[in-house]
């Protein structure tokens, strides 16, 4: 299996455990980079190799929404699958995040199976990249 890396951007150090036991469930294998705010993560973007970024919309210093718009003027990013992790649902929100080019949307509160369906399509749909425990 291809060597992933995610980096996950959200402030709250619980979202963050979550999707990472998440993450690695399904990606063994996998390189996760954390940063706590939008800044952090666009400086983490510019010097490592990212594969998919899983980010929350609302934190300080930096919207998830302005990491996105940074990653999509920028040509190594212009493809890379963003998955934003809110609490915003609503349709003016969801919009909002299409437009700027996001991959995929899930609202919180999120189950764990629910997190973990939409991530490994997203992943699929765009690296074509299967999960390691996925034999069906």
């Amino acid at each position: 299996m291809a060597e992933l890396t995610f980096l996950l951007v959200d402030d709250a150090a619980f979202i963050r455990d979550l999707v990472k036991k998440a993450v690695r469930s399904v990606y063994p294998g996998c390189e996760l980079l954390e940063a706590v705010n939008g800044r952090r993560a666009v400086s983490m973007l510019g010097s490592h190799r990212v594969d998919v970024v899983l980010c929350d919309w609302e934190m300080p210093e930096m919207s998830g929404i302005e990491v996105l718009q940074w990653m999509r003027a920028d040509q190594r990013y212009l493809k890379t699958p963003f998955m934003m992790i809110t609490s915003r649902g609503d349709r003016d929100h969801v919009v909002t995040a299409v437009e700027a080019g996001v991959s995929d949307y899930i609202g919180k509160p999120f189950s764990r199976e629910s997190f973990v369906n939409k991530l490994t399509r997203m992943v699929f749909k765009h690296l074509r990249i299967r999960p390691a425990a996925a034999d069906s």
